[in-house]
Order: C-alpha cells, then structure tokens, then sequence
C-alpha cells in the first residue's frame, strides 16, 4: 500500500460515518489518533505469508462518529474533547448506541486549558492582582469588570414574565432585572477574589439575593451587619478561597463524572423551568417542580446550565459549578423530586383532564398553542379579522395580503439591471438621500 493512501479499515470506517452523516477524512482520523483519541485498529494475520489487514472494531466507529460530530474547520480539538465528554455522559436515545467515554487525561488536559483562557478566569486574576495593589489598580479591576460582565449573558428573564410578553408581545419587560445581575455578579467576583471584607456585608448579600432569588435573606443580612460590626466579616469569604482552576485540577475521574451528571439533571430541569416561559402547557407535576426549584434559591442557576451544557465553553463551567458541594446536593435532591413523581406512574409531559395522554399529545398541544400565538401575532400585523373564539384561521392569515413595505428612494428601489458604472452612481445617490443632501 502506497504510503499516504487510507487502509481498508479506515475507507470503510470513512463509508460508514458517511452514512451515519457524518464527513471526516483520512487526515483528521490520522490527526485523532495521533491524540491518543481515535483507537488504532487491529491488525489480523491471514496465514500463510499473505500478511495482516486492519479490521474495524465498533468502538472505533463509535468514537470516530462523536469526534467527527464535534469537530469544526479551524476548532481546537481541545474544543472537541470537551462536547465529547458532554455528550458521554447524556443518556442514549431509543435505538442510539451510547457515546463512548473519551480518555480522561484528554479530557481533564482540555478542561484546564479551557479554564485557563476563560474570561472568567483572567477575571479573578486580575481581582487577585487587585487586591494586592493600590486602589487606583483596584478600581482598575472594578471597570475592567463591568466592561466584561457586560458583554456576557446575564441570564434568562422569569418564565413567567417570559409568558407573559409570549402572550403579549405589548408586555413592558423590566430591563432592570439584567442591570442588577450584572452588578451582583461583579461584587461576587471581587468577594471571591479579594475577599467578602471588600465589597461590605450590604452589598455581599444583595448580591446574593439578587442571583439567589426566592430565598429571605433578611436573617443574613443581620448577620452580615453584626459581624462587621464585631469585624468578622472578612471571614465569611477568605481572599482566593474560591479557585476554579484548582477545583479542575484537583477533581479526579469519579469527582469530575459526578458534576457531569449533576450538571446535565440540573440543565435537563432548569430547560423544563424556562420552557414555561415559551408557553409550554403547565400541570401540577411541572407547577410542583418550579415552585420548588424558586424556593431553593437554585432557579437562575438550573436555568443558566441550558447555554452552558449547549457550548464547549460554557461545559467548562457548568462542570466547575457542579464540584462544589452545594450545587451537587441540589442536582441530587432535584433528582430524587422526579423519580417521585415517576413512582406515581404519571409523567411530567401529561395534559391534565385531556382525551389523550402521553409526551406526544403533550407536544401536540404545545405546538398548536404556538401555531395560536403566531396566528395572532400575524394577524396584529396583517389587520386581519378575529374568529369568535379569539384565535385566527391560519388559511386566512396566510392569505392576508402583505404588509406595506417602508416607501425608499426611489433610486435604490429600481429593479432593472445596472451596469457597474449605473450601480455606482445609484450608490453615490442613495448615500445623499439619507444625507438629506438631495430630495
């Protein structure tokens, strides 16, 4: 075989992900394997001094399709490694074989490197360098930090204001919420980083509340007061005592497959909390689930691992969360919440009182409630006419005629062919009109 060409095995392991949709080449299973990720195949000797030929082991097939699921043109593999590990440990749809488990040592290497270029990361560095500065470095630190937790995600609406401008697209939605959450967040970053002394007991636990909602903080409020008071507060949040990379470092294979776990239970839950938001059909069993989760606190973080478990770079932090203690036990105890309510042999996806049971009349509803929402909202567009019972016929709504287009210049609205010179001059034109230099 000529050096450079595919073995046998591996032109058949390429057929076979080609048909399971999934296009890889000879160079990216060399490049895998080179990693220590994609198993080498086995070799059979056929007797007789006719030599050995590679054959293709199902794993191989298994791991070569996860890897080239993942992988992207220009993504580090580190990247790869990390959805791999995601994935490995979801459960295995009806009819799918489940995702093999990627080598540990690929994976606990790409999860450090991910940490370590985060943002979130050089965050807490800097607050670290902070602290051990002047305060004109300090208050660096502060607009450094606000520049930074401004541009990422402050985390999901309410579902139930979230259902209410889906009903409503002429709901106001309180854009203050987004602020505080974002100011909380930088107080709890400098907490951590410099210790709970620097931000003062008020603003620690309005921090708190404000990224912990539905629990009474007002008995740690008083608390917080009474020890800076007695000058213990330094102590609640000791200067680095939270150190994501060290948690990473430290966690084994056993420790770090437990976050995963309790990271995809708690993402799986907080996807059904914000589906309410997307006018998702409500029963007691999910009514139950929500009250619950608000009341321990946890709902904003449940909600934030459905983006974080979606992204390689937010499974890095999703799985750092989960290490901690705190976060481990709630996935547990959320977890336990629905094998009760499994025990009682009626499902969370059921219309209560409806002809028809099951998930799949679950989703029917669901989307027919939708099809009703984009009815009316096509009908608020169109002009077009309200049935008696507040919903619009589909067929009628389709038919409406179109909305009146914004009138242009007439310049820019023309649609025969122009020449380069013409469509330079139209362009030079157009640019006046908006200018208000020409009528």
């Amino acid at each position: 075989m000529a050096r450079g060409e595919p073995s046998p095995a591996d032109v058949e392991l390429i057929g076979r992900l080609a048909a399971l949709d999934v296009v890889v080449s000879a160079a990216q299973l060399e490049r895998w394997r080179g990693l220590g990720l994609l198993p080498r195949h086995a070799r059979v000797w056929l007797g007789r001094g006719r030599g050995s030929v590679s054959v293709l082991a199902e794993e191989t097939v298994a791991v070569a399709t996860v890897l080239g699921r993942h992988a992207r043109s220009g993504r580090d593999v580190r990247w790869t490694v990390i959805a791999w590990y995601a994935e490995a440990g979801r459960p295995a749809l009806p009819g799918q074989l489940a995702v093999p488990e990627p080598p540990w040592p690929a994976v606990r290497e790409a999860l450090v490197w991910a940490m370590r270029r985060s943002t979130a990361h050089r965050l807490v560095e800097a607050a670290r360098t902070a602290a051990r500065g002047s305060e004109e470095e300090q208050d660096a630190f502060y607009t450094e930090a606000g520049r930074v937790v401004g541009r990422g995600h402050a985390g999901p609406a309410h579902p139930e204001v979230m259902r209410r401008v889906l009903e409503d697209p002429d709901a106001e939605l309180d854009q203050g919420e987004d602020r505080r959450r974002r100011r909380g967040a930088v107080s709890l970053a400098a907490a951590t980083a410099m210790g709970a002394g620097e931000v003062g007991g008020e603003r620690l636990v309005d921090a708190l509340a404000t990224l912990m909602p539905g629990l009474d903080w007002t008995d740690i409020a008083a608390k917080a007061r009474q020890a800076e008071k007695a000058g213990e507060f330094d102590g609640w949040i000791r200067a680095g005592a939270v150190d994501p990379l060290g948690l990473l470092h430290a966690a084994g294979p056993e420790e770090m497959a437990a976050a995963r776990h309790a990271a995809t239970v708690l993402a799986g839950i907080g996807g059904l909390y914000l589906m309410h938001g997307l006018g998702m059909p409500d029963n007691p069993a999910l009514a139950r689930l929500r009250a619950l989760l608000e009341e321990s606190g946890f709902a904003l973080i449940a909600a934030q691992m459905v983006p974080l478990m979606i992204n390689p770079s937010g499974v890095v932090h999703a799985l750092t969360m989960c290490l901690a203690p705190e976060v481990a036990a709630l996935a547990a105890w959320l977890e336990s919440v629905l094998a009760e309510q499994a025990s009682t042999g009626q499902g969370l996806l059921r219309l209560p009182g409806a002809e028809e049971e099951g998930p799949e009349a679950f989703m029917q509803a669901w989307i027919g409630h939708l099809h009703q929402l984009t009815d009316r909202a096509r009908a608020r567009r169109t002009g077009a006419a309200e049935d008696t019972n507040g919903a619009f016929d589909l067929r009628d709504a389709l038919r409406s005629p179109p909305a009146p287009q914004e009138q242009r210049p007439r310049h820019c609205t023309s649609g025969r062919r122009h020449s380069p010179a013409d469509r330079q001059m139209r362009d030079r034109t157009c640019a006046r009109q908006r200018d208000g230099q020409v009528e």
